[in-house]
């Protein structure tokens, strides 16, 4: 028993010695300077492509354990896109607002000039579109408002590589998979005949889907 004592407090003094030496840095923080993201489902008026890209998309904080273990925390720019357009003969307006947060753990393999590493994320996924269209001869309005919560799991792979000191650039790559609730509600109604009128309506789904991001090109700072 007292030898098993001897070695612990051998370890603990160790371990204290090796979070106080200074050429290790605790917390880093990374910006995602181009992200190349897919783009929202059912968004196609707004994103006319699969993938777009995103400048300064994101930023991480990490929180690092020791040199190959941290925790991590994500804030994404939110999207907010429109196409709306002055009333004319016909309008088609849509509007698409969201928001992700991501809180995770990374691995860090052996330190390097180039050092690959893995992270997995718990995301949390909010967001909120609408679309308005009609108009024409029959004067035929449409109104659809979605508002979507989504919890997911995000694996990662990166590598990074260091350029001075303590700073580093990287790239990224992640798939989240999201389970998600929609609430959708809609409504129609025309100016001149009533009788294509119909009350709101109001829809609750739920739905497992998925979002992969390719690459992100990240510049990151330890400190």
């Amino acid at each position: 028993m007292k030898n098993i004592l001897l070695v612990l407090s051998f370890l603990f003094i160790l371990n204290l010695g090796y979070s106080q030496n200074s050429d290790f840095k605790k917390n880093e923080i990374s910006v995602g300077l181009i992200n190349l993201a897919e783009s929202p489902k059912n968004q196609d008026i707004l994103f006319e492509n699969s993938y777009y890209f995103v400048p300064f998309s994101h930023l991480t904080l990490k929180r690092f354990l020791n040199e190959q273990n941290a925790i991590r925390f994500t804030y994404y720019r939110p999207i907010n896109k429109s196409n709306e357009k002055p009333f004319d003969n016909w309008n088609d307006n849509s509007d698409y607002k969201e928001q992700v947060f991501k809180l995770g753990y990374e691995y860090i393999f052996k330190q390097k000039t180039i050092t690959p590493y893995l992270a997995l994320d718990i995301s949390y996924l909010k967001s909120k579109s609408s679309r308005f269209s009609g108009g024409g001869i029959t004067a035929l309005y449409s109104e659809t408002e979605s508002k979507i919560n989504g919890i997911g799991l995000s694996p990662t792979v990166g590598i990074q590589y260091k350029i001075h000191n303590n700073v580093f650039i990287g790239l990224e790559s992640n798939f989240t998979i999201f389970n998600l609730k929609e609430e959708k509600t809609s409504s129609q109604w025309s100016e001149v005949d009533p009788e294509l009128n119909e009350p709101e309506t109001t829809e609750t789904d739920h739905a497992v889907d998925y979002v992969f991001n390719p690459f992100v090109f990240l510049v990151k700072v330890k400190f």
